[in-house]
């Protein structure tokens, strides 16, 4: 296994546990709704391609949860990765996600973003922290699970 694919694999593995780690900020609702988004029309992981950078590559990732956290994730490729809990609502086909800092407070500015079949298409970022290029995300299949053949028993 490369060494990108095995820091795709961690970083899939450890986004929910940023996602359920901005639960532990201040109490609230959604990031801008006050209805209850449409958790089964967002929730999921979505990705980029990987971007050229004005210093190295990059690979966003974003994970959408059931429950209105959400984490974003950049993946500077070669170097490390960054990891944005927050929290995410969305209206119609928009989607907005606001980041979080570990009290609870708002982050920077949120990110929103517009549903267009599997993608989303960029429509507002914080150009001052991410740069005048827009993410394209494109939702990802969820992985294959595997079942145990529990007939067959453990080998010895």
């Amino acid at each position: 296994m490369n060494g990108t694919r095995v820091r795709g694999i961690v970083v899939a593995a450890l986004l929910p546990c940023a996602v359920a780690l901005a639960a532990c900020g201040k109490a609230g609702g959604t990031a801008g709704s006050a209805a209850p988004p449409d958790t089964a029309k967002w929730s999921g992981l979505y990705a980029t391609d990987t971007l050229p950078g004005e210093v190295r590559p990059r690979v966003v990732r974003l994970a959408v949860g059931g429950d209105t956290l959400a984490a974003l994730s950049i993946e500077f490729v070669g170097v490390g990765t960054t990891i944005h809990p927050g929290r995410w609502s969305a209206e119609g086909d928009v989607l907005t996600m606001q980041p979080m800092r570990g009290d609870g407070t708002l982050g920077e500015l949120p990110f929103v973003w517009r549903l267009d079949g599997a993608r989303l298409v960029p429509l507002k970022w914080d150009r001052v922290v991410y740069g005048e290029r827009g993410m394209t995300l494109t939702k990802q299949a969820a992985p294959r699970r595997v079942l145990a053949d529990s007939a067959a028993g453990a080998g010895r």
